[in-house]
């Protein structure tokens, strides 16, 4: 890391420093675990002082929690501007559901989720603000699927249920969580393109 000049860090330096020490808290979690991981091994790999660390973390578990989170929040940003209700229903929904599969399915996402389960225990805490962030995660599509209820496009009782069902299935319904998904295009393919079918079918109005 660049060493900083003295005096009051500016908001850019403060974000690159916190960018580094997740990014390398990440990294020494996936590859050491939680319990053999340490404050000290995290600070070197962030190129930082044991004492800077503290003050932006007072502890390993705070700094898991952080480096849990953000993997969540990473799978909106992954997912980015939703589609507006004039898209037709299949191709939004096929550019959805790739996103949130991409998302759900990166290494290092499933890592942390692993993570996350194995250590459970430990969290008690954790569990609910991983529900908050995947609200959070779903929010905008949550918002694009009411705007297509409005416009009497789908037939759905409710937005918010549709979006946890979209997720839901787009992350393989947990069972990548314990098996490596096919990283394969024609697996992903066939895998996105049967919950395009799935939900239009379920969802589209007939006359």
């Amino acid at each position: 890391m660049q060493r900083r000049t003295r005096g009051r860090p500016t908001r850019e330096e403060g974000e690159a420093l916190r960018k580094a020490i997740l990014d390398a808290a990440l990294s020494v979690f996936i590859a050491r675990g939680f319990e053999a991981a340490s404050m000290a091994g995290i600070a070197r790999a962030a190129g930082v002082a044991k004492i800077t660390l503290y003050r932006h973390y007072e502890s390993k578990e705070q700094l898991f929690v952080e480096v849990a989170r953000r993997a969540q929040l990473g799978v909106r940003e992954r997912l980015g501007t939703v589609a507006d209700a004039g898209v037709p229903l299949e191709a939004a929904l096929r550019q959805i559901i790739s996103k949130l599969y991409d998302g759900y399915t990166h290494p290092e996402y499933l890592a942390v989720m692993r993570m996350v389960i194995a250590e459970a225990g430990r969290f008690p805490k954790l569990g609910r603000a991983m529900l908050d962030d995947s609200a959070q995660v779903s929010a905008p599509l949550v918002a694009y699927l009411q705007r297509l209820k409005d416009a009497g496009q789908v037939d759905l009782d409710s937005p918010y249920d549709a979006a946890a069902q979209i997720s839901g299935l787009a992350s393989g319904a947990g069972r990548y969580v314990l098996l490596t998904p096919g990283r394969h295009p024609a697996s992903r393919r066939r895998w996105v393109e049967s919950l395009v079918t799935l939900f239009t079918r379920a969802w589209r109005k007939t006359a």
